[in-house]
């Protein structure tokens, strides 16, 4: 029915070219398209979002009051930078204590040693005092690294993502402060119908444009297909990484990923607005010479989208007409839009 449908709306353009005055004397102006092969004639088309290659959400160790932030959502960081810091007092006194206590059991383990050697101290208090000492030292090292946990540093370079809390509130272990994204090498996600993701290879190729970058075309790499299915659309995602080495692609930007089969044969196709049909049923474009237009029979093959691939009849680099052409016949003159 398609195909009948569009033979219709050849033969009406067909007629009306055919009834052009071939003889005007003013140029015609048309606009045009230069006919390129393509290998993603039969791509699939999808809408993707930029993902972080990796997340971790940052916390404390210990609990304490946050009294400074050093970094800001969006800022990029380096592996080992300091990014939050807590109130050390505590800390610090509990440090101090544990190095008061560290210096007495030195001290005394000192003094009982020459006991000791002088076999004048009983075997169990000589072990009695060095237990003491291990444990005046093991807290001492609880303290020193408590201390140093007041600090949050950077465990890799990346992006800063979420804050989630703010300068005078209460950090407790293992509650996240901020999020730090690694973007060195990000992935685009998409969803693929159900119906589709059988047919969708690891080795297929993968174009992906994004709009806030001009909608410059990056190549990703090898296809990650899920296994589980989203119960509601029936789709499944699929990821591919991208190299992000000057930092320019950021989680949440929104991509058009074109996904071309391995192996795909390069195609011409032109709009189906441009294919004319005439009363005997031939099909022809407009193909521009210089300055004027002639006729080119062609042979049409499937429908891809709103673009019919052409089987025989125009060569790649051919320029033909694809608007204005009801009123051209063969050898028009004409001026490109």
């Amino acid at each position: 029915m398609k195909r009948v449908i569009f033979g219709a709306v050849l033969l009406l353009a067909g007629g009306c070219s055919s009834s052009a005055n071939s003889t005007a004397t003013a140029p015609l102006r048309v606009g045009t398209v230069v006919v390129e092969p393509r290998e993603d004639i039969n791509a699939g088309i999808y809408v993707g979002v930029i993902e972080e290659e990796n997340s971790a959400a940052l916390s404390f160790p210990v609990a304490g009051t946050l009294i400074r932030l050093y970094a800001d959502e969006g800022e990029r960081i380096r592996k080992g930078d300091l990014l939050a810091e807590l109130d050390p007092t505590s800390a610090l006194q509990a440090r101090d204590a544990a190095q008061a206590a560290l210096e007495q059991a030195r001290d005394a383990c000192g003094r009982l040693q020459k006991l000791y050697d002088a076999k004048s101290l009983p075997e169990i208090q000589w072990i009695e005092a060095q237990t003491r000492l291990r444990q005046a030292e093991a807290a001492y090292g609880i303290a020193e690294k408590n201390l140093g946990n007041c600090k949050l540093y950077a465990p890799f370079s990346g992006v800063i993502g979420p804050r989630r809390m703010s300068v005078g509130e209460t950090a407790l272990p293992g509650v996240p402060v901020l999020t730090l994204l690694e973007t060195a090498r990000v992935k685009v996600r998409f969803s693929v119908p159900e119906l589709e993701i059988a047919s969708m290879k690891a080795d297929s190729r993968v174009r992906v444009g994004v709009p806030a970058l001009g909608d410059s075309l990056l190549d990703a790499g090898q296809l990650e297909k899920g296994t589980v299915a989203n119960p509601a659309a029936h789709t499944y995602d699929v990821r591919a990484a991208l190299p992000n080495g000057d930092g320019r692609l950021l989680p949440g930007m929104v991509c058009r990923v074109t996904v071309t089969p391995a192996g795909a044969v390069e195609e011409l196709a032109v709009p189906v607005r441009a294919v004319q049909q005439s009363g005997d049923g031939s099909r022809f474009v407009w193909r521009v010479e210089g300055d004027s237009v002639v006729r080119a029979d062609v042979r049409t093959g499937r429908f891809v989208g709103n673009d019919v691939v052409i089987e025989q009849g125009i060569r790649p680099g051919d320029r033909i007409v694809v608007d204005g052409m009801q009123k051209i016949g063969q050898g028009s003159k004409v001026v490109l839009q």
